[in-house]
């Protein structure tokens, strides 16, 4: 009865890739009301991945909402950011390093491994970190696979951190630190000439 996380996987890589770029769209959403509701969907996902549910039902269900927000992927939404300081130091944290790590580190990738076990829970919780961010890939026009092959790295980089320390601001702190880190690179300051646009 562990098939909440294979379900809650198949839900994240939907809502990031499929769901949640087209109700921003229809809605209007700027970024504070998408980083709302993205915190509030993690928050419901990360309950949903310790929910009992048959293992074999949570895995197919989990395989299908994966393959059809793969397939119904669209760009995520993007726009210049209001101020650096307010992307960096608001936006970032609260918006995508805290909600994530609620959901991946604190649920999800240990949801996995208790349903899994360890290798196979490990591998598919960096797998659904990596595949989170495809929309997000297309809208910076960055090459899909190789953003899945980092992100997912870096997934299970973090997870690797969070049982090495048995704490999770840790890893909170250096996803921040990372994401921080190319926001500035690409904010248009003296590193960089392009315009500011969210991670």
């Amino acid at each position: 009865m562990r098939g909440g996380a294979p379900l809650a996987a198949g839900a994240a890589v939907a809502w990031s890739n499929a769901v949640l770029p087209r109700l921003s769209r229809r809605l209007g959403w700027g970024r504070d009301a998408r980083n709302a509701v993205n915190a509030a969907f993690c928050l419901a996902d990360a309950a949903l991945a310790r929910a009992r549910f048959p293992t074999a039902a949570g895995t197919v269900a989990g395989g299908a909402l994966a393959v059809a927000g793969l397939v119904r992927t669209v760009p995520a939404e993007r726009e210049p950011a209001s101020s650096l300081a307010k992307w960096v130091l608001v936006d970032i944290p609260l918006g995508t390093a805290l909600p994530e790590e609620a959901l991946f580190r604190g649920s999800l990738t240990p949801s996995l491994e208790a349903a899994y076990g360890r290798p196979r829970g490990t591998v598919a919780g960096a797998a659904t970190f990596g595949l989170w961010h495809v929309g997000a890939a297309r809208a910076a026009q960055d090459p899909v696979v190789p953003t899945i092959l980092v992100t997912g790295f870096a997934g299970a980089a973090l997870d690797a951190l969070t049982r090495r320390t048995s704490r999770s601001w840790p890893a909170f702190l250096a996803h921040w630190t990372l994401n921080g880190a190319g926001a500035i690179l690409s904010s248009g300051s003296v590193f960089s000439s392009h315009r500011p646009i969210n991670p």
